[in-house]
């Protein structure tokens, strides 16, 4: 009788044990720890200064597999013995998410750009366009470092699949962790 109920317990856990992450979730969570300044180059030759904080989610909008994230910053671009320039980088890239048993959490991997738009579109100087490469690569480096979701030990549910080998699938415009 004992075996029966521990093992109707552990077949009910592993069969509802799902937690559906929703774009708006991951939107939340990337508003709250997503934003960062750091200055890219050589400081007193050629450098900017990069302002982000400004990242939008989409789930399987581009493509089943991939989560696609439209990250908006700002940089000051200094260039030795040139004004100052102030340049707008929309970036639009695509990921294919992955779930970290050790972080209890969901990073990104496979980075692509897939659009990149600057304002202006022409910039003073040879050197500041050298600089965009840069701020373009340091914020892909932040998106695949940083997790875009951490499961809440505080809930069961989520408690549960964190202690778990569970997989990430794409369902629905959601992240569905399961076991």
């Amino acid at each position: 009788m004992k075996r029966v109920l521990i093992l109707t317990l552990v077949f009910l856990l592993s069969s509802c044990a799902s937690y559906s992450v929703t774009e708006g979730e991951i939107q939340e969570y990337l508003d709250k720890n997503a934003s960062f300044e750091r200055t890219v180059g050589v400081k007193g030759l050629a450098y900017a200064n990069v302002k982000f904080n400004d990242i939008k989610v989409g789930i399987g909008r581009v493509s089943d597999d991939r989560v696609n994230l439209e990250a908006k910053s700002e940089a000051k671009i200094i260039i030795s013995g040139q004004p100052e320039q102030e340049v707008s980088i929309d970036v639009s890239f695509s990921a294919v998410p992955y779930y970290d048993r050790n972080e209890g959490a969901i990073f990104l991997n496979d980075l692509e750009v897939e659009s990149l738009d600057i304002v202006p579109d022409v910039l003073e100087g040879f050197g500041s366009k050298h600089l965009i490469s840069p701020i373009v690569q340091l914020i892909g480096q932040l998106l695949l470092t940083r997790p875009v979701y951490r499961l809440d030990e505080d809930d069961f549910k989520q408690s549960v699949l964190k202690t778990a080998r569970p997989e990430l699938l794409i369902k629905n415009h959601s992240l569905v962790v399961q076991m």
